[in-house]
C-alpha cells in the first residue's frame, strides 16, 4: 500500500523547555512523506484472519517495504563516505513501526509511542556503496511483535528487519517502542523535566561564541547538517559535545514538544567520527558507522541544553586501534547523552575507517 508520508517537520523549542499540557488527547505528530520521500509498506499476514483488521489477534505482522534510496537528499545525500545513509532505514523502520501500531495493533491514537532502544549492523559493507548511478532500491523486511499486552492492546513492541539493496541483504535493523498511557507519559516527562531544569542551565542551542567543527570532521560535506559544537571538555581519553537541538529542527523530523529519535543516531555518529580523528587519529571522512546500539531514559528537553560524551569502549587501551578481518581500521565507542547531572541515552558504536 503507499503510504502517507512520514512526520511533519516543525520547530524545536530554544527557549524554556516546552510544558506538558495536564488533560486531553497528546498531540502525537502523525506519519507525513517530506522527510522519507516516496515509499511502499505491504502487509504479510501470517494466518487468513490477519486480512481483517478487526478479527486480528495480537500477534507477529509481517510486512514488507520498499523504497528509492534518495540520491540527492540534503541529509541523507550528504555524506563524505561513498556509502547510502543507515539513518533513512532506521528512520523507516520506526516510521512504519508507529503506522502500524494505530493499524494493525490497535494502540488508540491517545497513546504516546517512545522508542526504548534500537540498533543496527552492516552485515554487507559493498552494498552500502553508492556506484553514482541514481536507483539503488531499499527494501526491509519487518517482523513486529507486541508484548505486554492488555485486553487486547500491546504496551509495546519489538521490532526487527533484515536491510536489502538491490535485493541483496546487507545488514539488520531492530527496535522496542514502548506505548505509554497520557497519564503515565506527562508523569514521566514531568519528572524528567524538573531533574534537567534543576541540574542543566541556559538554553538547548550552543554556549555563545561556541564555534562548530568542519563539516567533513564530522562526515558531512555541509556545514548546515552540522549539528554539535567543538569539544566543551577533552582529557586525551574522552571528548564532550554540545548538542544544537535549534539546528536539527532543519533536517530532522519534528517529534512535536520531544527530541526527535533520529537526533540521537546522527549526533552520536558525528560525535564517534570526531572521536575517531582525536582520539585514534582515523580520518573521519573516510570512515563509516558499522554497528550502533542505543538504550533511551527518559525524555531530553528540547529546551534544555544536551551533552554528548565520547570516550573509548575499553578505555584499558585508549588510542589501541583495532582491525577487522581485512585487516582495516577499527575502533569502538561509548557514547552517554546527558541533560544537566542526567543521563538520557547510552550508546556504543563500531566505526569502521575505509583505506
Amino acid at each position: 500500500m503507499n503510504l502517507p508520508a512520514p512526520p511533519s517537520t516543525g520547530a524545536l523549542s530554544t527557549g524554556q523547555a516546552d510544558a506538558v499540557p495536564d488533560s486531553g488527547p497528546l498531540q502525537v505528530p502523525p506519519p507525513a512523506a517530506a522527510f522519507l520521500g516516496p515509499h511502499h509498506l505491504v502487509h504479510r499476514p501470517d494466518t487468513p484472519e490477519g486480512f481483517l483488521h478487526s478479527a486480528t489477534p495480537p500477534g507477529r505482522h509481517r510486512f514488507g517495504f520498499s523504497a528509492q534510496l534518495p540520491d540527492d537528499h540534503p541529509l541523507f545525500a550528504d555524506s563524505t563516505a561513498p556509502f547510502h545513509d543507515v539513518l533513512y532505514p532506521m528512520e523507516s523502520l520506526r516510521q512504519m513501526a508507529v503506522f502500524a501500531a494505530g493499524r494493525y495493533f490497535r494502540v488508540p491514537e491517545n497513546r504516546r509511542i517512545l522508542l526504548a532502544d534500537c540498533a543496527f549492523s552492516l552485515t554487507a559493507l559493498s552494498c552500502w556503496q553508492r556506484d553514482g548511478l541514481a536507483g539503488a532500491r531499499l527494501s526491509l523486511d519487518l517482523d513486529l511483535t507486541p508484548a505486554d499486552v492488555v485486553k487486547g492492546v500491546p504496551r509495546s513492541m519489538e521490532c526487527g528487519a533484515t536491510i536489502s539493496i538491490d535485493d541483496e541483504p546487507c545488514g539488520t535493523v531492530r527496535a522496542r517502542l514502548v506505548f505509554l498511557l497520557p497519564g503515565v507519559y506527562r508523569k514521566h516527562r514531568a519528572h524528567s523535566r524538573r531533574e534537567s531544569e534543576r541540574t542543566a542551565g541556559g538554553n538547548s542551542g550552543l554556549p555563545a561564541g561556541h564555534s562548530v567543527p568542519g563539516a567533513e570532521l564530522v562526515g558531512r560535506r555541509h556545514a548546515r547538517n552540522v549539528l554539535i559544537g567543538l569539544p566543551l571538555e577533552e582529557d586525551g581519553t574522552s571528548l564532550t559535545f554540545p548538542v544544537n537541538i535549534p539546528a536539527a529542527r532543519e533536517v530532522l523530523p519534528d517529534a512535536g514538544s520531544e527530541v526527535p529519535s533520529a537526533l540521537f543516531l546522527e549526533v552520536s555518529r558525528q560525535a564517534a567520527l570526531f572521536g575517531v580523528g582525536e582520539l585514534y587519529g582515523l580520518a573521519p571522512g573516510h570512515a563509516v558507522l558499522t554497528r550502533w546500539e542505543a538504550t533511551f531514559r527518559g525524555f531530553a528537553e528540547p529546551g534544555l541544553p544536551l551533552l554528548c560524551s565520547v570516550q573509548p569502549r575499553h578505555p584499558s587501551a585508549p588510542g589501541e586501534v583495532a582491525r577487522d578481518s581485512a585487516g582495516r581500521p577499527l575502533a569502538e565507542l561509548t557514547l552517554v547523552f546527558t541533560q544537566g547531572i542526567r543521563v538520557v541515552a547510552e550508546m556504543t558504536a563500531c566505526v569502521l575507517q575505509i583505506c
